[in-house]
């Protein structure tokens, strides 16, 4: 970290513990209230709304406590404040009755009026904070991806941070509002009554202050352990899942299980420890208030006694300092929740405050409606890895031209994924050379509309725990018929039919209910479904059988007349419906 705050340079990332990271800084803590402030800023007009509910129904539940002891000063003929008496004992009854009856109206109203308003902003927040994860997330650098934001700290990012902090936004200030004004309108009562008994029953609280802080500084440590480790765990989750065939295939499945439940446990421990140190607020608030109360008693039923108060007074004075304990009993509820809160709307601020691609987000010109008879050109581009002493592509040479189907095929290592990702933009940071779209540089065009138009099928597939259709569909609309016309076309249709619940079939994490091939073809499926201009396939057959690829591959070259696309295979033959076939050498030092 470096020394004023300010993250560390790229360089000095830990790719295997990337959780430093996402460390608390001056300048994240900064962030976190301007964010938090804007928020409010912007949606002033129901907060104050909310406010104005929270005030109302405070003084409504201290008038309701106070009324208590007016109405057995009625009964025992004790005196009453001047607004209440009536002409008569009936219209003072009356009186009464009919305040009672509207105190009880208006905290009704008031409670629905806050919780309409102020609490509402918490589920705002919540869809405010996980939208922004995504807007900027998906213009970061694929490098940061693969080592700080990795699927783990993301996914601990998008839920468990994203739960704590929109509370500050909603909920946890709807208690402070009501610890502030149920506090100062219950004292007030209070002291209205009796001074000095006020005074002596709360002057047993001033040990609370310096409690409630040792208990939220131990509490919130842990709570940030917890919730750093929630990220590795996440990681760890998601290696297993994904390689659960792997370890049926080499027998290691135990060892990932027992390697799953040592972390679970080490997650369970961390987060009891939090959870412990919060219950601690339980017995200190719950002691102090039982040593006011007896304070209180002891002492007021003197007082009624000495005819120093009356008896409404006296259990007025009761039903108040049970009031007054809620919101002192929330105080270190509130605290906690506030600095949890914070806690992780600061490690939010690490996904809001990294840098992106410029390239990714500046606006660009849209593709033309028709294309140049070269699409894509490569001249004398060299490309290497970061940290990798091999030149991956060296000095290479290329064009594509419209509607062409074009092959590549090459032994493990030689680079084939490497230049899908370079043809498709993908990758852009090259040694040397020049790769072109139409003539111009990739960031010449909107990236938005470039994506629209190219679309990329990986080797290995990425698939969401949802059902088939939505996998398909994404964010685009399809009718079932379109559905089953690009299923048919990736030869899953047979499959999809197969299964009970055909295109509303969920798929599990990763897509863990299909084999391999399906997996794949699933993939193909979505790419069609997105009627590319550009199509990019990557060995994206290479777990289907042979039968089952010669049936996808005729669909194919049917349906990709006029089309644009380069294909991938381990296997020639698989390229036989390519117009032209090229091989790529070894890498090079």
């Amino acid at each position: 970290m470096a020394a004023d705050g300010q993250e560390a340079p790229h360089s000095t990332l830990d790719s295997d513990n990337p959780e430093w990271y996402f460390e608390p800084t001056t300048s994240k803590r900064k962030a976190a209230y301007a964010f938090w402030r804007e928020f409010l800023s912007k949606r002033w007009g129901m907060y104050f709304l909310g406010l104005i509910s929270v005030i109302v129904t405070n003084l409504m539940q201290v008038l309701s406590s106070r009324s208590i002891g007016w109405s057995l000063d009625f009964f025992t003929k004790d005196p009453l404040p001047t607004w209440l008496v009536g002409t008569s004992q009936e219209s003072t009854f009356i009186r009464l009755l009919v305040f009672l009856l509207g105190i009880r109206i208006i905290v009704f109203f008031g409670r629905w009026g806050w919780r309409m308003t102020f609490a509402r902003q918490t589920h705002f927040a919540s869809a405010k904070l996980k939208s922004k994860i995504w807007k900027h997330a998906k213009y970061f650098d694929e490098h940061d991806l693969q080592t700080i934001f990795t699927k783990g700290p993301m996914m601990n990012a998008s839920t468990s941070d994203v739960s704590s902090a929109r509370f500050i936004f909603g909920f946890t200030m709807v208690a402070i509002t009501d610890v502030a004004f149920l506090g100062i309108f219950t004292l007030w009562a209070m002291l209205e009554i009796h001074v000095g008994l006020t005074l002596v029953s709360l002057g047993t609280l001033l040990f609370l202050p310096p409690a409630i802080r040792w208990l939220s500084e131990r509490e919130i440590t842990r709570y940030v352990k917890a919730q750093d480790f929630l990220s590795v765990f996440n990681d760890l989750s998601s290696q297993v899942i994904s390689t659960i065939r792997l370890q049926r295939m080499t027998q290691t499945g135990d060892f990932w299980k027992g390697k799953l439940e040592d972390a679970a446990k080490t997650y369970k421990d961390l987060k009891l420890d939090a959870i412990k140190t919060s219950l601690l607020f339980i017995p200190a608030f719950g002691f102090t208030s039982l040593v006011s109360y007896g304070v209180l008693f002891t002492l007021g039923l003197k007082y009624y006694f000495d005819g120093v108060l009356t008896l409404g007074d006296f259990l007025a004075m009761q039903s108040l300092i049970f009031l007054i304990q809620d919101p002192l009993f929330e105080l270190g509820f509130i605290i906690s929740e506030w600095r949890k809160g914070i806690a992780s709307l600061q490690r939010l601020m690490t996904v809001f405050m990294h840098g992106q691609e410029e390239h990714l987000i500046q606006d660009g010109q849209p593709l033309p409606d028709q294309f140049s008879d070269i699409v894509i050109s490569l001249k004398n581009v060299s490309f290497a890895y970061q940290k990798s002493p091999l030149t991956i592509i060296n000095d290479f040479n290329l064009e594509l031209k419209t509607g062409e189907k074009l092959g590549i095929v090459g032994p493990i290592g030689t680079g084939k994924t490497t230049l899908v990702n370079l043809m498709s933009g993908l990758e852009r940071k090259i040694k040397s050379g020049e790769i072109s779209i139409l003539g111009k540089s990739y960031d010449y065009f909107d990236h938005s509309n470039l994506r629209s138009s190219i679309a990329v099928v990986p080797q290995k597939p990425f698939l969401f725990a949802e059902t088939i259709a939505q996998n398909i569909k994404m964010d685009i609309e399809l009718t079932d018929e379109e559905l089953w016309h690009v299923l048919w076309v990736a030869g899953l249709d047979e499959d999809v039919r197969g299964f009970e619940k055909q295109l509303e079939t969920p798929l599990g994490e990763w897509g863990i209910n299909l084999s391999g091939g399906q997996k794949q073809r699933l993939t193909l499926a979505r790419a069609l479904a997105r009627k590319p201009r550009i199509l990019f396939m990557d060995d994206c057959l290479s777990a289907v059988d042979t039968v089952t690829e010669e049936k996808i591959l005729s669909r194919l070259n049917k349906e990709l007349k006029g089309l644009t696309a380069v294909w991938v295979a381990h296997r020639e033959s698989t390229l036989k419906y390519c117009d032209r076939i090229i091989h790529l050498e070894e890498a090079t030092l």
